[in-house]
């Protein structure tokens, strides 16, 4: 292994049980608005949780960043294959996205169906309808799913990692005490989601907390939008607030 080699390792390693260290430490804190009482002592610890986790994970940056950039000539839809519409668990390499075989669920209607416990690393996901699909404890890694529909979705207790959801619609989704790092939510819409102790990555959290859907109460938790996810925390990023 080449000296280069070895220093992205351990700052892969360190960036990783940063962010671990600060995701765990937040599940026990209490969450912004609604009826829970913050005392200032509470919040200080949750802002500087929060800012030590994103400051780990924002060694990948650079990493994520190139992944998401690359442009990738996907193989044409098997609209015949009367198994492709269906959740598989891949097990081998969740963290590199390998698999057996290409998922491919591309433009596949969804809707209500079960991806609980699934690995759904590198999967493609474009323009599929996954309306109130439940992702809890799923893992998605290096996965497409730019222009979806996930509105009301389940993601509680997922990990969503490295993931396209460009201009995807997440209106009602819940994605309480998800793992959401270095993934594209550029044009989402989050109207009425709620992020109750989700860890964001910084970038993430600046781009959600400018977006002028993140507003409105979940309808199935009734979690505030835009304080689920934190962004009523002056200094948790360099976002600007709406």
């Amino acid at each position: 292994m080449s000296p280069g080699n070895g220093t992205m390792d351990a700052r892969r390693l360190l960036a990783a049980a940063v962010a671990a260290l600060a995701f765990r430490s937040l599940a026990f804190l209490p969450v912004f608005g609604g009826d829970h009482g913050v005392s200032e002592t509470q919040s200080g610890r949750r802002q500087a949780l929060l800012t030590v986790g994103l400051l780990g994970l924002s060694l990948q940056a650079g990493e994520a960043n190139a992944y998401m950039s690359r442009r990738i000539a996907y193989p044409p839809i098997n609209k015949e294959d009367p198994d492709r519409c269906k959740w598989r668990t891949s097990n081998i390499a969740q963290a590199n996205a390998q698999r057996e075989k290409l998922q491919d669920l591309r433009e596949c209607k969804m809707a209500g169906t079960n991806a609980n416990d699934k690995d759904i690393a590198g999967a493609l996901m474009t323009k599929g309808d996954f309306t109130k699909v439940t992702f809890k404890n799923g893992i998605m890694t290096k996965v497409v799913a730019q222009d979806s529909n996930f509105e009301g979705a389940d993601f509680t207790n997922a990990v969503a990692d490295r993931v396209e959801f460009k201009n995807s619609n997440f209106k009602g989704a819940i994605f309480k005490n998800a793992l959401l790092t270095s993934s594209d939510f550029e044009g989402v819409n989050v109207e009425n989601a709620d992020f109750t102790d989700a860890f964001l990555d910084i970038q993430s959290v600046k781009i959600l907390c400018s977006n002028p859907t993140m507003k409105g109460k979940n309808p199935v938790t009734g979690a505030d939008t835009y304080l689920s996810a934190g962004c009523d925390i002056a200094d948790a990023g360099s976002y600007t607030s709406r």
